[in-house]
């Protein structure tokens, strides 16, 4: 999480002192100990919001030059007047990034995961300073705040990117929420919390692709392993194109996973998704249960399908 020290500092950073500051002197400036300023510059550094340097026996810091921290520092500098730092981080943080359109407090707190109660807290703090506006039941960021959305999403994926990328290389994140996230990469990760998924992990399941594309994985606190219907929908995310659709039609009968296992698990992924899971995952699903006839043109035929699942030992 992103708390006020975090923010605090990193405002400090912007536009309250020259491009490099000593952590002595941050210390002294935040009235903070030099052990706590050093262990928030260390959490800043990690998420990839500021950077260090040795010069002689001091550590300087200054913000990096990524989009999200360049846009924060736009608006700090433009609404001074307004404790910007404490409205954003925590909760704050997570609201703004799911405040990319009109929104209900209810559809925040499921998105989001924090209580309802926090939600109301939240965004009352953010009406009263002007921030966010409400029509009907929806919330919304007003002009010109509407940037807090892209640089809450910018800060987490920065965030997001700099954890995998002590693990992995040649990264491409598919896709991603505030604490999730799906990526290819070049690398084998064996961290805690990273799973293999996609194509490469068929096999576990007992459908044994000859696929040479890259190793994909998922990043997430939620699940202790993946499932027959989180690989599904991981693969569909990679590619729903014919041939991938194939392998979860195979791998679906193979496993024989439940409908409404797999619909509630599409659910899960359909908000941040480019495509339309839900939709995708019904096609399939009427595939296989109306024998071909309920189809699409990124279906097989039937008969070609039946060949293929025998080839796989699958019976259809």
């Amino acid at each position: 999480m992103v708390e006020k020290s975090h923010f605090r500092l990193l405002s400090h950073l912007v536009v309250g002192s020259g491009s490099e500051v000593g952590i002595s002197t941050l210390a002294d400036q935040l009235d903070w100990s030099a052990g706590h300023t050093s262990r928030i510059v260390s959490e800043l550094e990690a998420y990839g919001y500021v950077q260090t340097k040795q010069s002689g026996r001091q550590k300087l810091v200054s913000p990096t030059d990524i989009e999200p921290i360049q846009q924060l520092e736009g608006l700090l500098t433009e609404y001074s007047h307004m404790n910007l730092p404490d409205l954003v981080a925590g909760a704050g943080l997570l609201v703004l990034y799911y405040l990319d359109r009109g929104r209900t407090a209810t559809e925040l707190a499921e998105l989001s995961g924090v209580s309802q109660a926090t939600i109301y807290r939240r965004l009352d703090d953010f009406q009263r300073v002007g921030v966010v506006g409400k029509s009907k039941s929806q919330y919304r960021l007003n002009d010109p705040f509407a940037v807090l959305a892209p640089i809450a999403r910018g800060l987490l994926h920065q965030k997001h990117r700099r954890e995998a990328e002590r693990h992995a290389n040649g990264l491409n994140f598919i896709w991603e929420t505030h604490d999730e996230f799906l990526f290819a990469c070049d690398s084998d990760v064996t961290a805690d919390g990273f799973y293999l998924t996609g194509p490469a992990l068929f096999e576990a399941f007992d459908v044994p692709l000859l696929t040479r594309d890259r190793r994909h994985y998922f990043r997430t606190d939620r699940l202790s392993k993946i499932t027959p219907a989180e690989l599904v929908c991981h693969t569909l995310l990679i590619d729903d194109g014919p041939r991938y659709r194939t392998y979860c039609l195979l791998l679906m009968e193979r496993q024989d996973i439940e409908r409404t296992v797999l619909r509630e698990r599409a659910e899960h992924y359909l908000p941040e998704a480019t495509t339309d899971l839900r939709a995708i995952v019904d096609e399939l699903l009427e595939f296989l249960e109306t024998d071909g006839t309920t189809t699409t043109e990124q279906l097989p035929e039937w008969e070609d399908f039946k060949q293929t699942a025998r080839d796989y030992e699958i019976t259809v």
